[in-house]
């Protein structure tokens, strides 16, 4: 499937239409991957459509507390009663979603359920320990000194070739995730599109998460501490964040985008980063790596509501869609992975 970077919007109209019945998926949280729950859910709200959703805090109803709407579940919009099973957890890597009692959970859901598709947010904790690997070592050298980097190291961490091994794992982790859906017992489950997103362009700065519940990520700063203590410009930071986000978007499009009923969402340059050095909501995010309700609104409203409602049944008349938001902020990486079309 080509990557989703360039594609509809419906029209605001009808998703304030009363009459057109557009609303938000209707969530089913089991964390601890109890069925009956589910079909407990299924049997008294007998939803139209059923979507299953495994993820990080992107897709975690706990994203943060006390605030409500700051997921991409909670902004996606849909035509029909969709019901979405959610089983991320906050902190997650992609590795974590392929193995042990989460890919038995997976499992069995797609044994017993029908799911009409398949959404999956994985890579932004992996995308997070990048940094952690990278410049925590350099920032503490073994004889208790500050290594900073030098000038030759910022310039090639700020090129997307400088992740490509750290992001091979985790594109095969998605890989195998997309295997669990093949192999599923329930046919419609089998026959159902996944989509995969990649993640935006981002400021590294010192702004904490809100309260967060049942997170093993803790509250943050989770880019900017150890970029600043190997010695970054808040340019600098900018540059290698980019760069990172690049390659896993260039990987996602090579390696995930190609295989049969899969879609990779592209969402580099909706969201407007926020300024450096700011502690709190700015632009559009939250803190330093979740968007704010708003910036999760320009997700859905400009990638994911076309995409998803199509693969759910719904097809648009005349008239009901719009061109979606271009991108407007470009990457600082010093160069660019192929298919970016800012670049």
């Amino acid at each position: 499937m080509p990557v989703i970077n360039d594609c509809l919007a419906v029209h605001p109209a009808v998703l304030t239409d009363p009459d057109r019945l557009w609303r938000r998926m209707f969530p089913i949280d089991t964390v601890g991957g109890d069925v009956s729950e589910v079909i407990k859910a299924i049997n008294e709200y007998l939803p139209e459509r059923l979507v299953y959703a495994e993820g990080d805090s992107w897709f975690d109803k706990f994203t943060p507390l006390p605030s409500s709407g700051t997921n991409l579940l909670d902004a996606i919009r849909t035509p029909f009663m969709t019901a979405v099973v959610d089983v991320a957890h906050i902190g997650d890597e992609a590795r974590d979603m392929v193995r042990g009692h989460q890919a038995r959970q997976t499992r069995a859901m797609f044994k017993l359920f029908s799911f009409n598709a398949i959404l999956l947010s994985a890579g932004g904790n992996d995308l997070k320990n990048v940094f952690a690997d990278l410049f925590d070592t350099k920032a503490s050298a073994n004889d208790g000194f500050t290594s900073t980097f030098q000038n030759k190291d910022l310039s090639r961490l700020a090129h997307p070739a400088s992740y490509t091994e750290f992001f091979d794992e985790v594109v095969r982790n998605i890989g195998r995730f997309i295997d669990l859906r093949n192999s599923a017992k329930d046919p419609v489950t089998r026959a159902a599109p996944i989509f995969v997103h990649g993640y935006d362009y981002l400021q590294p700065r010192p702004a904490q998460a809100n309260i967060f519940t049942l997170t093993r990520g803790g509250p943050g700063p989770w880019l900017h501490k150890p970029l600043k203590a190997a010695g970054l410009s808040d340019e600098q930071m900018r540059a290698a964040t980019d760069a990172v986000v690049d390659e896993m978007n260039r990987q996602l499009a090579q390696v995930i985008a190609p295989l049969p009923n899969v879609h990779v969402i592209d969402q580099r340059g909706l969201l407007t980063p926020a300024e450096p050095g700011t502690t709190g909501q700015n632009a559009d995010w939250l803190d330093e790596i979740h968007p704010s309700k708003e910036g999760f609104n320009k997700l859905a409203r400009n990638r994911w509501d076309v995409p998803l409602s199509r693969a759910l049944g719904w097809q648009p008349a005349a008239g009901e869609v719009v061109p979606a938001l271009a991108p407007s902020n470009r990457s600082t990486a010093l160069s660019h992975p192929a298919g970016n079309e800012l670049a």
